[in-house]
């Protein structure tokens, strides 16, 4: 795992960004984004759909005309609906055995699937696919999502990616069509032991983005929170030239 003092390093090259805003509440998985890279999108792609939902709903809070294209291979609208009902059932057999805590627990489960519904049947769309290095039925091609999906205009488009290790590969398809793009978000789980790959991943988007945020958990924790990077578009820096 990166040490803090190692993500502190990191930290000291972070672009002097002086409009960041924390999207998401303290204890979610937010970011903190420029508030001009929040203004200038008009699509925010969000890959891992049921693991972000939250963010995406705060994101387009800040900006309502902002449309959200949740990517997730596991989830739909009938597989919400499925959900949810299940965790309705399940809090009513809680109920009859006398285990309220277990239906409390239910019950915040299923109220999260119906909003989680709300927010992609309400002008949203949810894309059940899986993000590859090439599109099929089932695959899509990350050029091929922000192609297709997102609004065809200069940094307009948002990426917001829950990815390990073993996908640093997608950072090429990012930079080709990088002039679409506002900003991208990373959580990159888990945090790796090796600290020259991280260094690596940023020193190449880097040669397109600011890099303005970059945060990540403590020594020792049991459950280690992910390394959150924000990545700005250089065109949207007030210090590009």
């Amino acid at each position: 795992m990166l040490l803090v003092v190692e993500i502190n390093k990191l930290q000291l090259d972070l672009n002097q960004c002086t409009d960041l805003v924390r999207v998401g509440e303290q204890h979610e998985r937010g970011h903190l984004i420029p508030a001009r890279a929040i203004a200038k999108t008009k699509t925010l792609l969000s890959l891992g759909a049921d693991e972000n939902w939250a963010f995406d709903k705060a994101f387009q809070q800040l900006n309502p005309d902002c449309k959200v294209v949740g990517v997730d291979y596991q989830l739909s609208l009938s597989s919400i609906v499925s959900s949810a009902l299940s965790c309705g059932v399940k809090s009513l057999q809680s109920v009859l055995f006398g285990r309220l805590k277990q239906s409390k627990h239910h019950i915040k489960a299923l109220l999260n699937r119906v909003l989680l519904y709300a927010f992609y049947s309400s002008g949203n769309r949810l894309l059940r696919r899986r993000v590859s290095d090439h599109t099929n039925e089932v695959d899509i091609s990350l050029e091929t999502l922000i192609a297709v999906y997102g609004t065809i205009e200069d940094n307009a488009t948002m990426l917001n990616i829950s990815m390990s290790c073993d996908e640093y590969h997608m950072v090429d398809d990012i930079i080709k069509l990088e002039s679409m793009l506002s900003v991208v978000t990373i959580e990159l789980s888990p945090i790796p032991d090796c600290m020259s790959k991280v260094t690596q991943f940023i020193e190449r988007m880097s040669e397109h983005f600011e890099v303005v945020h970059i945060s990540g958990g403590g020594i020792g924790e049991v459950s280690q929170t992910p390394l959150e990077l924000t990545f700005m578009n250089k065109r949207l820096s007030t210090s590009s030239k």
